[in-house]
């Protein structure tokens, strides 16, 4: 089954910000986010009461199916066989919703201290985060502890979202499933885009660390590589005059 919208992967740039162009800044918005969040989280919510209803759906044919005399055995077994591999599919869907729909509120949760903390401090959403972002930069501990938990709630989000597609993929869902779930598949998609702003930030975090661990190791190299010369002129110098090492 192909959706009508595919999900986005998180981007990952050297900056909070989404920049195209030096006049193109695309800002977080949380308070969007936030009502994203909760709109994909209604839909998922749906989603899983759809499916536990098509489970006991199942499980009453399979129950009807076992009390069925005078069936051929080869077409019984195909035929139970087919329904309680649908059903173990449809649980596998259903215990991924669930944890997706728990990603959600807890993304929920996160935007709104976000939100609280904006408020507090009296700034524009955009001065806020460009004062965080430097924040971070700057290893200041609670900045990157508050968003590395956002970026961790978010990842697992996307993660679920996209193993929610695949196990999807694989099931011959009837209309007014598949309806529910390309409405669901939209809805995850702005959130999953939305949700690289945040990623970006900690991934700016981190290629800021790599080049410097890079630069370190480079100077840790060119170190190690002057004390070998200034070793091998004292031996050369200590052979010339006979000196030689006890």
């Amino acid at each position: 089954m192909k959706f009508m919208a595919t999900l986005r992967a998180a981007a990952f740039a050297a900056s909070m910000f989404v920049v195209q162009h030096a006049s193109a800044i695309t800002v977080f918005d949380p308070m969007n986010y936030a009502q994203n969040v909760v709109t994909a989280a209604k839909a998922v919510r749906g989603e899983i009461y759809q499916n536990t209803n098509i489970i006991y759906q199942y499980q009453m044919m399979a129950n009807q199916l076992m009390q069925a005399t005078n069936l051929n055995p080869a077409a019984w077994r195909a035929a139970y066989d087919q329904i309680t591999g649908d059903i173990n599919n449809v649980k596998k869907l259903v215990g991924t919703l669930n944890g997706l729909y728990g990603d959600l509120k807890k993304g929920e949760e996160w935007v709104t201290q976000v939100q609280g903390l904006i408020s507090r401090s009296g700034k524009s959403n955009v001065q806020w985060f460009a004062d965080m972002n430097t924040l971070v930069q700057q290893n200041d501990k609670a900045a990157r502890n508050l968003f590395q938990m956002g970026s961790n709630i978010m990842r697992h989000t996307d993660e679920l979202a996209q193993r929610r597609q695949e196990l999807q993929s694989e099931l011959s869902m009837a209309p007014t499933q598949q309806a529910t779930a390309e409405i669901t598949t939209h809805y995850l998609d702005i959130v999953t885009s939305q949700n690289s702003d945040i990623l970006q930030l900690n991934a700016a975090k981190a290629q800021k660390e790599a080049q410097k661990d890079a630069q370190q190791a480079e100077e840790d190299k060119e170190k190690s590589a002057d004390a070998q010369k200034f070793i091998t002129k004292q031996q050369t110098e200590r052979a010339a005059y006979g000196v030689t090492q006890q």
